[in-house]
């Protein structure tokens, strides 16, 4: 392992302490972050994952790599449609954007309890100029954090001789490079290229919509020792056909970008905090 890759790995414990693993019975998945801001603590994810497992009566989350059940009641949340009219929906090319808001304090609290931290936004929003506006960005240290659904692994055990089902998910980090940056309307949106069938890329990345598009930056104090600090830059929403680029196959994920995150998440949670 050369420096490089070993600087992006060491990233990668500091990315999964926000990453949300949500579910629906054995054969649905899809991913989220763990973030804060204006006091409200919840899972920032894709317009159309929120809508599909707020439609159940309870969802599960996956908090730790030990065998547990976590279910959360939909009581127990609240969505926060960002861009949309929640009546109406979200549309199929953004906006496509939702918090879901985590109302019981022993939910949150038990979620933290297990080593996950909600990622402030409003303390990484000041770092907005100097990280993303200041022209330097790097293309190759780029990443998708979520939870590919072919990955998931059901197995049969007994316990008091009773069967039951236990869902394994693979909770995935996947390299990529930025592919493309743009503005429809009042909202940005990012691409990362990614492999796909090939080494341990998935051949879809089905479940990973509603997962952190992460930006590995690498940071110095002397010029010369480098460290990674990773900064949330856009929430995955949908993926490209595969296509052969260089001999490999791979895949354009498209996502909501900083300006959607640090901003209007931002926004539509501070006007919901005014009006309580």
């Amino acid at each position: 392992m050369d420096e490089l890759e070993r600087l992006l790995v060491s990233s990668a414990p500091t990315i999964q302490r926000h990453a949300a693993v949500i579910a629906l019975g054995s054969d649905w998945v899809c991913s989220g972050v763990f973030v804060k801001s204006f006091g409200y603590e919840g899972i920032l994810t894709a317009g159309h994952c929120a809508s599909t497992f707020l439609a159940e009566d309870r969802f599960a989350l996956s908090i730790s790599e030990e065998r547990h059940q976590f279910f959360i009641e939909k009581e127990a949340v609240e969505h926060v449609p960002i861009g949309y009219d929640e009546t109406q929906g979200y549309t199929t090319d953004g906006p496509d954007l939702s918090f879901v808001k985590l109302r019981d304090e022993k939910i949150r609290h038990t979620i933290r309890s297990q080593g996950i931290a909600f990622f402030d936004l409003d303390f990484h929003r000041l770092k907005l100029k100097d990280v993303f506006l200041g022209g330097n960005i790097a293309t190759f240290n780029w990443s998708v954090a979520g939870n590919p659904n072919e990955k998931i692994q059901v197995t049969t055990q007994l316990v008091n001789n009773v069967e039951r089902n236990f869902v394994m998910n693979t909770a995935a980090l996947i390299q990529g490079n930025l592919w493309g940056y743009d503005l429809r309307g009042d909202f940005d949106y990012v691409k990362v290229l990614v492999g796909s069938a090939f080494e341990d890329f998935p051949n879809s990345y089905a479940g990973v919509s509603g997962g952190g598009i992460w930006y590995q930056r690498f940071v110095t104090d002397d010029g010369k020792n480098y460290r990674v600090e990773p900064i949330l830059a856009g929430i995955a929403c949908w993926q490209s056909r595969s296509t052969l680029k260089k001999g490999y196959m791979v895949r354009e994920i498209t996502g909501h970008g900083w300006v959607s995150v640090y901003g209007h998440v931002r926004r539509a949670l501070a006007e919901k905090g005014a009006t309580e």
